[in-house]
């Protein structure tokens, strides 16, 4: 169920999503004329048919001299592998995304073409832009963001005695252990492809706390300070919910989905999850809540997860028709009724002026008092982020077995982090 549309903008965002590794054989898509004098272009897509397939529609209804031949990754990490295969063979998309994960390496490769200054951007603020720019240009164009927040099961928390979603995080576990011991699940979320989007929740508090702003981890990237000395508390914190059985060892192998279909099923007390999920959760017949992330220690220091999505690119190899084709695909996202259509299938928050829409009802609290107070945050590797993502996601998973201390898993990241130029 969506809010009435009314206006309003998003201004200012910073983000970063998934990664591992594994190759998926992919048919290359064409591109060049198709018959009839059309252009054709091919499109591999982040996003999924049912995300922005509309989109793909109404494009070329309203260009019938372009066909865009496309082919949707399949979840995070195989996107990216596919799509570094397909660059790396010569062959690239016309039109592809940029991620958190690859995007770096994307742009070092000189296989996006370089869009500064392009109309089709006009309506994004500057600030949206900073993940996708190198030396000062330009690859890929972000037109939507998104939230992360907790879900939560209204009844399951009665019965453990909670009207309201805990504020701390100490308070959040001694949620958990009563949830547990009536015999549901009291946690889950996915960090087998991803950070935890519980850990940057509490990482992001624990900053606040510190009185920082703006990109909090931009100590460690310039080298003024480590993981080990601005991670292992929050580490600590997330372990001490591992320990108690909070975050279970279950969880370490579950996908995203798997996760939902817990939630759905009425099993799952709380979920790390976002807008995306919020049509399958409709349809359920869980009655659920929406709250920011457990503060690491002051109830007023709570945070959400979220940032830019993931950025629309060129390939810089092909032809001038191929790249003028690909440019009006670009305008026509970047439009009201491209806009309009991508965002409401994705579940997503438009970036741009040219469609400014009210979130969903559920999510209202943490976009108007979370995001739109920029009190939202991601791990915004800036170096070799799918080799740290990987290594985070190692570090955690061995937290929640038991195998490593909190210190162990900010000195590995350490040790990571020192072995990368």
């Amino acid at each position: 169920m969506r809010g009435n549309t009314k206006k309003f903008a998003l201004k200012s965002a910073v983000a970063v999503a998934a990664t591992a590794a594994m190759v998926v054989p992919m048919a290359a898509c064409g591109s060049g004329t198709a018959g009839g004098g059309k252009t054709k272009i091919s499109f591999y897509s982040y996003f999924k048919d049912n995300q922005i397939g509309e989109v793909v529609k109404g494009f070329e209804k309203k260009n019938p001299d372009i066909t865009l031949d496309v082919q949707y990754g399949q979840d995070p990490a195989q996107y990216i592998s596919t799509l570094q295969t397909r660059l790396a063979g010569g062959k690239p998309p016309t039109i592809f995304n940029l991620t958190m994960d690859n995007r770096t390496d994307v742009m070092k490769s000189g296989a996006a073409l370089d869009i500064s200054g392009e109309d089709f951007l006009d309506g994004v603020d500057d600030t949206n832009f900073a993940l996708f720019q190198q030396d000062g240009k330009t690859y890929g164009m972000p037109v939507s963001a998104w939230v992360g927040a907790f879900f939560y099961n209204k009844d399951i928390l009665k019965k453990a005695g909670y009207d309201k979603f805990p504020k701390t995080w100490d308070e959040f576990i001694e949620m958990g252990k009563k949830i547990n011991s009536n015999g549901s699940t009291a946690f889950l979320e996915d960090f087998n492809t991803q950070i935890a989007g519980s850990f940057t929740g509490l990482l992001a508090s624990y900053y606040g706390e510190q009185g920082k702003s703006g990109d909090l981890d931009a100590d460690i990237w310039s080298g003024k300070s480590t993981f080990t000395k601005d991670w292992t508390p929050v580490f600590k914190r997330w372990e001490a919910a591992a320990k108690a059985g909070v975050i279970p060892q279950k969880s370490v192998g579950l996908s995203a989905d798997q996760v939902k279909q817990e939630f759905v099923s009425g099993n799952l007390g709380v979920m790390r999850s976002g807008p995306w999920d919020l049509p399958d959760l409709q349809k359920s017949d869980i009655d659920f809540g929406v709250a920011p992330f457990p503060a690491y220690s002051k109830e007023d220091g709570q945070w959400i997860n979220g940032g830019p999505d993931q950025g629309f690119a060129i390939a810089s190899k092909a032809s001038d028709k191929e790249k003028a084709a690909a440019k009006k695909f670009l305008a026509y996202l970047n439009s009201e009724e491209g806009l309009e259509a991508f965002t409401s299938a994705a579940g997503t928050l438009s970036l741009s002026s040219k469609y400014n829409a009210e979130p969903p009802a559920e999510l209202k609290d943490v976009v108007d008092n979370y995001f739109k107070q920029n009190k939202f945050y991601w791990v915004n590797w800036p170096k070799s982020p799918t080799v740290m993502s990987t290594e985070g996601i190692a570090q955690q998973q061995k937290i929640v077995q038991g195998q490593i201390s909190a210190k162990d898993a900010a000195k590995a990241l350490d040790a990571k982090w020192a072995t990368l130029k």
